[in-house]
């Protein structure tokens, strides 16, 4: 038996309904998992506290196209960021260390990351780390950003020398902290003579002058060595 002509385009209008709501469920599943999307619950989810499934969201939007915003290392920086606050510092430092090689200076994805660095290591009380990492980079803004997490050596402002008349010797530091020093040659500690504003040298006496800085994370500089011979006039 041969379908109506009615029976026949009621059977196409069925299929494209069809294909219509295929498509249209396939665009919205899509678009429920788009990069943006995925972007938007993860922000979602960190708002609630839940910052370790919001980094999660992160990795599943990095692997989708860009959608011309925002970067990749941006987005690697937001996942630092909640793996922070989710207490996975160790993860979260070394994403930093990876967008701060894959970016340069002037970057602001570069400042972030040395932010992020910085932020990390001082929660986790790790000075010497963070000290050792700006020791490390060649880019002198960031080490003059963060001058005073490094550890210079002292300076004699007189060099190591003999001299007349009583004098008194002016030692000389870069950063936050405090000098200490001793003159019998002994090594100096955070226990030695405290420096204020200069150290009095004292006619008939050859000095071994030993300073040590120590900035205001506890970390040691080199000990400088200086002897001074001081004569009477």
């Amino acid at each position: 038996m041969k379908m109506s002509r009615q029976v026949r385009i009621a059977a196409v209008l069925v299929s494209i309904a069809a294909a219509l709501v295929v498509g249209y469920l396939a665009y919205q599943h899509s678009q429920a998992n788009s990069r943006e999307a995925l972007l938007q619950k993860s922000s979602e989810m960190a708002q609630t506290g839940y910052y370790a499934d919001a980094a999660r969201l992160i990795d599943r939007a990095l692997t989708l196209p860009g959608d011309g915003v925002r970067s990749d290392e941006m987005l690697y920086l937001k996942k630092a960021d909640y793996l922070q606050k989710a207490g996975d510092n160790a993860e979260a430092l070394s994403i930093a260390m990876r967008v701060v090689k894959n970016t340069h200076e002037g970057q602001q994805e570069f400042d972030d990351a040395w932010e992020r660095i910085v932020s990390i290591c001082s929660e986790e009380g790790e000075y010497g780390k963070l000290a050792t990492l700006l020791e490390g980079s060649e880019v002198e803004s960031i080490k003059s950003k963060y001058y005073n997490y490094l550890v210079y050596d002292p300076v004699f402002r007189d060099p190591p020398g003999t001299y007349e008349g009583e004098m008194n010797l002016i030692v000389e530091s870069q950063g936050v902290g405090t000098l200490f020093y001793t003159i019998d040659g002994t090594e100096p500690t955070d226990r030695s003579n405290l420096y204020t504003d200069g150290i009095k040298l004292r006619p008939g006496i050859i000095y071994t002058v030993k300073v040590l800085f120590v900035n205001r994370y506890g970390l040691k500089s080199s000990v400088v060595t200086g002897t001074y011979q001081i004569l009477d006039e």
